[in-house]
């Protein structure tokens, strides 16, 4: 198979080039002009700046495209919301018509548990849409798109829920690592804080590989094993660091828990338990 990854060089493209490696496919790896990711067996690099028309570097025949690249200015609105909405949703809409110019088959699109939003219950694929911010309302359009596109290819929109590993920068759980490291204080929404399933990077990136084998589009949610809480978060990085957390309290937040059960019957189980993961990614600095 020949493919193509939008977004190889982030948490959950890293962790995908080895698997799809692994099935002895043709990868062609996007990344952002000016950047020089690390040489990966087997991949390609092409840079391509996703605001801007695709290049002559893509394949010209090509089975499947993962679109996991996401805008870095997700948080800046209303200053970052033109790159929001190119990468996030124009980008995807200029990919699906690239995969099923070139002969494609199969589009995955890395979606957002932002578009369900938070509840009081494990959150359901097929329950009512509530992106609250800009960021999620890309996402929800991009998965709008990407189901029209049903009738032309095997076209996925996968939702992940605070996935995490290695390397990771600027997010939940490296925030929780570097504020019990540096003693600083664990805010908790509530007397425990909210509740989630992360997902590790590994189980994620299996999962996401695992698409290729359906023979019909789906939105599935990509989420861990396991619900823990902030405060247990924190408490387990404790252990790790050798340093116990201290918390604030602040008002509380609904919880954040996406339901598993399609992901566990279409793609692959997550297996790696919070505490697993957070030791790996604490042991890998």
């Amino acid at each position: 198979m020949t493919l193509v990854v939008t977004g190889a060089a982030g948490l959950l493209g890293r962790a995908l080039l080895p698997v799809l490696a692994e099935r002895d496919d043709d990868i062609v790896a996007l990344h952002r002009p000016g950047a020089e990711p690390a040489p990966v067996d087997g991949v390609r690099w092409v840079a391509q700046d996703l605001t801007q028309p695709l290049g002559d570097g893509l394949p010209n025949r090509v089975d499947g495209v993962f679109h996991l690249a996401q805008s870095r200015r997700f948080r800046e609105f209303p200053a970052g919301a033109v790159d929001v909405m190119e990468v996030n949703t124009m980008a995807t809409t200029r990919l699906l018509d690239y995969c099923r110019d070139r002969g494609g088959r199969t589009f995955v699109y890395a979606s957002s548990g932002a578009v369900n939003g938070a509840g009081a219950r494990a959150i359901d694929e097929d329950e009512p849409p509530a992106p609250s911010n800009l960021y999620a309302v890309s996402k929800y359009a991009s998965e709008l798109v990407v189901a029209q596109y049903r009738s032309e290819l095997v076209a996925h929109s996968l939702r992940y829920f605070f996935i995490y590993g290695p390397g990771q920068q600027a997010m939940m759980m490296p925030g929780i690592i570097g504020r019990v490291r540096s003693g600083q204080t664990v805010q908790l929404a509530g007397e425990n804080g909210i509740s989630i399933n992360p997902v590790y990077a590994d189980d994620a990136a299996r999962a996401t590989a695992a698409a290729l084998e359906l023979d019909e589009g789906a939105t599935i949610n990509v989420a861990g094993p396991e619900t823990v809480t902030i405060r247990q978060v924190a408490e387990t990085i404790g252990g790790e660091v050798g340093k116990a957390p201290t918390f604030e309290n602040v008002a509380e937040q609904p919880d954040f828990i996406a339901s598993i059960d399609r992901m566990s019957r279409l793609l692959e189980a997550p297996t790696t338990s919070p505490s697993e993961g957070l030791a790996r990614m604490i042991a890998a600095g």
